[in-house]
């Protein structure tokens, strides 16, 4: 080497390797990228279990998603059909399970500081929730369970670092994410490179997904994609940047004085035309560029009547109410859809200028391909009309309100974030991208089919339980409005509201699901798995997976897949088609914590943790040992056993394991949990049977493939969701071989239209002139749905207690057709009877279904008396029409 060439290389050494000093190395056996609920719940779950070396890595100081940072602090739950679930009393949004696992546990630690502080564990009594909190506090209390092993050196936090590039090994037979390098937030220059056995994305936007190519989808679905009902056949109306809508949250607090804030940046009264029914009122006039509905709802109450549970912008996500608390001091949530939510297409002109000043065609991205700078601009963007919300609640609605006591404009933005806006740090973000996975849930899988939309549904088990559920969850495929509308005058220069697309709504439910282990492996990455909302759905499944508790038994099923596969050597794509190290999952989920809550497997309505025989309930209905019947949904554990059920449970739980027999006693006095407990315990250290693969790719042989197939073990058919069609005895519809000798009534409101070939039945007192009637006037006892189009189906008379209707005929015999049932709502414990003969007893109808039943009498006094319903709390019958034709 010349003096020369050495002069050049002490130089560029002397450049180099401070820069090279500069990057931190730290070695894992698990690494988390994002501080959200899931991300938390990942790193808690993990270190119960005993991974010796954790770092959590997220991108601001407070954990917790969007609890906290992004200040959702109004609890949404696992929700089902109709209003009986488990809940507070006073609050009829009923959960469809009850609480478990480490959501439980954060609940229960939130409502006991919630009774300390404010004097009740839910302070805000709101239309929405009924659970709530401040963020700030929330925070301290997600910080407060993780510091136990942040203290031990178990867990490293690091915080405002964010992955910019991926490690990955490309040489095996699938790629291999071994670490990942992380830069400050607000610089693009790594400082910190983590090398972890695995890791997990539980980040907003799935950023360790991208920077390592593990593959992944965004945006809306074509049908073509997995042949969803709902998913648009041409997506050409749905552009890359369509999808859930972000929403920037505000919490405002009562103030000492009128807080108004200052006018924002581009303030227009026509964009919040939905905000309220004042707003409306004097806007609706306004025409625009696209099909929008102008729904909205009241303001705030009046003096003296505020504290009740009930709808206004006010109530609908209050989180502390003033009047009741022991602070004295209402603070309120606006997370509101009717002129708050931000979708991401069409976006204003403005907007896009200044996206496309950062890079050709920036403006067309969808945010989950944007960098950081080009979030920014739709964050900045997003904040200022959620300002603008608040500014026209302040001044426009203000001034046009009659009574101003609970006006916002005496309330003020919290200051609890720190942060120079008073807002949050982040948006609420609703859909992130989509993790392409072992296995990608379809609406078809769960959704209810019970009718059209859920109006119609009502309890059942979902189609596909998946082999591999690690917990149970259940919602309505919920889009915000995805579109944007502009007048028609100004276009995108000027004000807009959002709309409506064709398939972006909440009119659809899913039945009682269980989220499967192959969703959170990807299908070409080893060393990752995914959570938060970067897990493998399609964009409708996605609208329905994005809860509170949700997302919690996400990143806590992700940290016990994570904990099984680094324990025992095992990538975690080969978890789910290995029954033993499922199940060790499973234990470490819902078996062996004694520290923790355990989780909620299986759907049961009736089940919580607490209960003695919660785990091995479970347990067997997870393994598929538990006898299913699709509309039983509570487990009924004090229930006595029937020998019968014993006996197929005991068949069930040998096909599961190598042992040929089961010392178990079948029992009279046994009950079904207590016969759970025991068979649990006597299975629960066999030998495994392993699942069956018959070839690579399809394990049953049935010709789907397993990436596509929900029930890997099962040989069947592609899935296809089909509305159930009621039967003949179902449907409500008159039998039209009815002979003109027949009479029918109709059992209606005085309003109601006449129907050919029917009289009208309208609650009266029976009347010898007319023929029939009641013992007593019901006819304020009257419905009508306005759901079908066959009114003597849509009306019906009802009692919640026992009443006598009777109709002069001549005596003989009759043959009397008898028809139940609403159009609009589950109806329980109908009950009839004809001339003393029982013909409805105990019925339950699903809305939308009815139950006719037919009967032969004979009349000996001239009339035909009917009897209808039951003193018994809780029960309606509901009437629709009666058909009489004497018998032949």
């Amino acid at each position: 080497m010349t003096k020369q060439q050495t002069l050049y290389f002490l130089i560029l050494m002397t450049v180099c390797l401070p820069l090279r000093a500069e990057v931190k190395e730290l070695k894992s056996d698990l690494l988390i990228v994002g501080g959200t609920e899931s991300g938390w719940a990942a790193a808690i779950q993990a270190a119960r279990l005993q991974v010796k070396s954790i770092t959590l890595v997220l991108d601001g100081e407070w954990l917790g998603g969007q609890y906290t940072e992004q200040a959702l602090a109004c609890v949404d739950e696992n929700k089902g059909t109709g209003k009986v679930g488990w809940g507070v009393d006073w609050h009829p949004m009923k959960r469809s399970f009850h609480r478990s696992g480490l959501f439980k546990e954060l609940m229960d630690r939130i409502e006991a500081f919630n009774t300390q502080k404010y004097g009740a564990p839910m302070p805000g009594r709101p239309y929405h929730g009924p659970s709530t909190f401040r963020p700030a506090e929330a925070q301290a209390i997600f910080r407060e369970m993780l510091q136990p092993y942040i203290d031990s050196g178990q867990v490293r936090l690091i915080t405002r670092r964010y992955p910019v590039k991926a490690d990955v090994n490309r040489q095996k037979q699938h790629p291999q994410l071994m670490g990942l390098w992380f830069a400050p937030v607000g610089s693009e220059k790594p400082d910190l490179f983590c090398t972890a056995r695995l890791t997990i994305d539980a980040s907003d936007w799935g950023e360790a997904i991208q920077v390592s190519g593990t593959e992944f989808e965004f945006g809306a679905d074509p049908q073509s994609r997995y042949n969803e009902p709902s998913a648009p056949p041409d997506t050409s109306n749905y552009p890359a940047n369509e999808m859930n809508p972000i929403t920037w949250a505000m919490i405002v607090e009562e103030s000492d004085k009128d807080s108004p804030i200052p006018k924002p940046e581009r303030y227009d009264d026509r964009n919040f035309v939905r905000t309220s029914k004042l707003s409306l009122s004097k806007m609706k006039q306004l025409q625009w560029d696209r099909p929008v509905r102008l729904g909205s709802i009241p303001h705030w109450p009046d003096a003296g009547k505020a504290s009740p549970r009930q709808l206004s912008i006010f109530t609908v996500r209050r989180i502390v109410d003033g009047y009741t608390s022991q602070d004295r001091k209402t603070s309120i949530l606006l997370n509101y859809m009717l002129g708050q939510d931000y979708p991401l297409e069409r976006l204003p002109h403005h907007v896009i200028e200044a996206l496309e000043e950062t890079e050709p065609g920036a403006s067309k991205k969808n945010i989950v391909l944007m960098n950081r700078q080009q979030r920014q601009i739709i964050f900045k963007d997003a904040k200022r009309h959620s300002l603008c919300l608040l500014y026209h609640l302040q001044n426009f609605v203000h001034e046009h309100a009659a009574d101003k006591t609970n006006s916002f404009r005496h309330f003020q933005l919290s200051d609890e974030f720190g942060t120079e806006d008073q807002l949050p740090h982040k948006p609420y973000i609703r859909e992130s991208l989509r993790l392409k996975a072992l296995y990608m849930m379809r609406e078809q899988d769960g959704r209810n089919h019970d009718g059209p939309t859920k109006k119609f549904a009502r309890e059942r088990f979902a189609r596909v339980m998946y082999p591999d559920g690690l917990f149970a969850w259940q919602f309505h495929y919920d889009f915000h409005r995805t579109g944007r509308a502009y007048l028609k005058t100004e276009g995108n220069k000027g004000p807009w509201i959002d709309y409506e697309k064709p398939g972006r709504n909440t009119s659809l439910i899913s039945d009682r699901s269980v989220f499967p282990l192959r969703s959170l492996i990807p299908i070409n990455m080893d060393g990752l798995l995914g959570a938060q909302k970067n897990v493998g759905y399609s964009s409708i499944v996605s609208a329905a997976i994005r809860l509170h508790d949700q997302c919690v038994a996400i990143g806590q099923a992700a940290g016990a897949t994570a904990a099984i596969s680094l324990r025992h050597g095992i990538a975690p794509r080969e978890i789910p088609f290995q029954r033993e190290q499922l199940e060790r999952v499973r234990t470490a989920l819902c078996g062996t914590l004694e520290t923790g809550t355990p989780v909620l497997i299986w759907p049961y309505r009736d089940l919580a943790p607490a209960h003695p025989y919660f785990v091995a309930i479970n347990r067997l209905a997870a393994r598929g040992v538990i006898p299913m019947e699709v509309r039983k949904v509570d487990f009924r554990p004090n229930d006595r056993a029937t020998t019968e059920w014993q006996r197929e449970t005991k068949r069930l739980a040998l096909e599961t394991i190598e042992q040929s027999d089961l010392t178990v006693e079948i029992s009279n006095e046994i009950s079904r949990g207590k016969f759970c407990q025991q068979l649990w315990e006597l299975i629960k250290n066999q030998p495994i049977r392993n699942f069956r693969r018959l070839t690579p790719h399809d394990a049953d042989g049935d010709d789907i493939l397993d990436v596509d197939d929900p029930t890997p073990f099962t040989p069947g058919k592609p899935i296809e969701w089909k509305q159930e069609k009621l039967t003949a005895a179902q449907d409500g519809l008159l039998d039209k071989s009815k002979t003109p000798h027949s009479r029918r009534i109709n059992f209606t409101g005085l309003n109601s239209a006449p129907l050919p070939n029917f009289e009208a039945d309208h609650g009266f007192k029976f009347d010898q002139k007319r023929g029939f009637g009641w013992s007593r006037d019901i006819r304020h006892n009257y419905r009508q749905r306005k759901i079908l189009p066959e009114s003597y189906r849509d009306t019906f008379l009802f009692t919640r207690d026992h009443d006598i209707w009777e109709c002069k005929v001549s005596n003989g015999r009759w043959l009397v057709t008898v028809c139940v049932g609403d159009s609009g709502h589950e109806q329980t414990g109908q009950w009839v009877t004809v001339e003393g003969n029982q013909v409805i007893k105990d019925v339950v109808t699903a809305s939308g279904a009815f139950r006719e039943q037919n009967v032969f009498v004979d009349v000996t006094d001239g009339r035909l008396t009917v009897e209808i319903g039951k003193a018994a709390a809780g029960t309606n019958t509901c009437l629709n029409w009666i058909c009489l034709e004497p018998a032949q």
